[in-house]
């Protein structure tokens, strides 16, 4: 084997991990992360009236509420303008502080709206602990360019993941299913972390990576 010949077969595998050092780095671009929540940074906020409406018929239901209060105050993470379920520390938390999720959505309304493309792939990383399902769901809206009118075309789960007893780091891609869109033009895409009645679910380190082109 000709020196010309070996030299050129170790730049062949010297590109070849290069490629796949870019490719396992690429959804950490920060240019490309859309969505990052460590629930470190918590404030307490007025509770608004719709959540002084719903909490009483939960709590006449028998139902706990989802969010933590003090007086007309409640405590919401950073980021999100609606409550973010209840604050968690110390052991039971992954590091730091994580959150608690139980009967609840959160970040519908801001948070994870307006983020989510159609066809755009996507890379998410989160820790999850507990029981039960974790949900994270689009609502996709769309109008009729020629009418106005407004319909919803559906609410698929973007991410659907049994959790555990023990944290465990979740990852993996995911995109908005194709739609009919040849009378209605998808509008919006509205998010949000989904967790049922019967579930308890810690939640912590939450990040999206959009994979398209800057």
């Amino acid at each position: 084997m000709t020196c010309l010949r070996v030299v050129m077969i170790v730049l062949s595998l010297f590109a070849m991990q290069r490629l796949v050092l870019v490719q396992a780095a690429e959804p950490q671009d920060p240019s490309r992360l859309i969505i990052h929540d460590d629930f470190e940074i918590w404030s307490w906020e007025p509770i608004t009236f719709g959540m002084r409406a719903s909490g009483r018929k939960r709590l006449q239901a028998g139902q706990s509420l989802p969010f933590e209060h003090r007086g007309p105050l409640y405590r919401r993470a950073k980021g999100f303008a609606l409550p973010s379920g209840r604050r968690v520390a110390g052991s039971e938390a992954l590091e730091g502080h994580s959150v608690l999720l139980q009967d609840c959505q959160i970040g519908l309304h801001g948070r994870y709206s307006f983020i989510i493309r159609p066809a755009t792939k996507y890379r998410y990383e989160v820790s999850l602990k507990g029981s039960g399902t974790f949900h994270f769901r689009a609502w996709v809206g769309a109008t009729n360019p020629t009418t106005g009118e407004f319909r919803w075309l559906g609410f698929p789960n973007l991410i659907k993941l049994p959790v555990t007893e023990s944290w465990q780091t979740e990852r993996g891609e995911f995109q908005l299913p194709e739609f009919d869109v040849t009378t209605f033009k998808v509008a919006k895409v509205s998010c949000a972390i989904v967790v049922e009645e019967a579930d308890r679910i810690l939640m912590d380190n939450f990040s999206i990576w959009s994979l398209a082109a800057p």
